[in-house]
């Protein structure tokens, strides 16, 4: 490829007309339609500036080849996207067998790992650090590449639409059959006691989390096909109002958080169960995902 060809394609990846890069060049539309065509080629304090601009390399915009440049961040970010499916399903799946396995421990041990919880805060302590990986690699890689070319054809989206229905009632589906499951259980057992109690809520749960799990997976997996919406996001968080956006809701899940932190500490003050002292982190979380949906507005 030629300068011509790789001006074109930057232009257009970074989502410009020949008048916004005008502009930015300080030159006029007719001069950057010339450099286009091949028949004016920008002086060297110009073609210095466009590498600033678009990130690039001299030779690489005179003598490289932009399309596969496209090529290979439309393999990362299809990487990427197959990433953060999977793992935010692990990682939610792992929240909620945390639960199953401190019910199976009240079955195994009532007197130790029922009453200690620590079946139940290891997964817990995995699962969101786990997210919490997920989220600061998501973070990088938004930040790296702002704007990606939308690649996948029609007939790649019909496909994935098809296998997104499959899923999705899969997922709703063992979610049902956890209930029926877990009641034909209790009905069939004529006096179940604590112990099965604690068992028959392990298999319950256990049920749900592949239920959910395969719920979130298709779910992310379905926003990864959403090129122009990430583009669109990233945008959003580069602008003044996004950042600000941002800004407050941090401030928002910031005092949430340390309200649930004193409360938990109260709660153990007053020799509550370990368990019981860390509902309120449960409950904050859940609050900073509700206050994140209501307050993240776009005009």
């Amino acid at each position: 490829m030629n300068f011509m060809e790789n001006l074109r394609v930057l232009r257009e990846k970074n989502n410009m007309t020949q008048e916004q890069l005008a502009e930015r060049m300080e030159v006029s539309r007719q001069t950057v339609s010339k450099w286009e065509s091949g028949a004016n080629m920008p002086e060297m304090e110009k073609l210095v500036q466009l590498t600033e601009m678009f990130g690039c390399t001299m030779d690489g915009l005179l003598k490289g080849n932009m399309h596969l440049e496209n090529q290979k961040e439309s393999e990362l970010y299809d990487e990427y996207g197959n990433w953060v499916a999977r793992r935010g399903a692990l990682a939610t799946c792992i929240c909620i067998l945390s639960f199953a396995a401190q019910q199976i421990g009240e079955y195994v041990s009532p007197s130790f790992l029922g009453e200690s919880g620590l079946l139940f805060m290891l997964g817990a302590l995995l699962g969101s650090l786990l997210w919490v990986r997920i989220g600061m690699l998501s973070s990088h890689f938004h930040q790296k590449h702002p704007y990606v070319e939308p690649f996948y054809a029609e007939e790649e989206k019909e496909e994935f639409h098809r296998k997104y229905m499959t899923w999705m009632i899969a997922g709703i589906g063992i979610l049902i059959a956890s209930i029926i499951v877990t009641a034909s259980l209790y009905t069939v057992w004529d006096a179940p006691n604590d112990r099965m109690d604690a068992l028959f809520g392990g298999l319950f749960l256990t049920m749900v989390a592949v239920g959910v799990g395969l719920i979130v997976y298709i779910a992310l997996m379905a926003s990864k096909y959403n090129v122009e919406k990430y583009n669109e996001d990233n945008a959003w968080e580069a602008s003044a109002e996004g950042k600000e956006n941002r800004r407050r809701i941090g401030k928002a899940c910031c005092v949430i958080m340390l309200m649930a932190v004193i409360c938990s500490i109260l709660l153990w003050m007053w020799d509550a169960p370990h368990l019981t002292a860390g509902i309120p982190f449960a409950i904050g979380g859940i609050l900073c995902g509700a206050v994140s949906v209501v307050l993240n507005k776009r005009r």
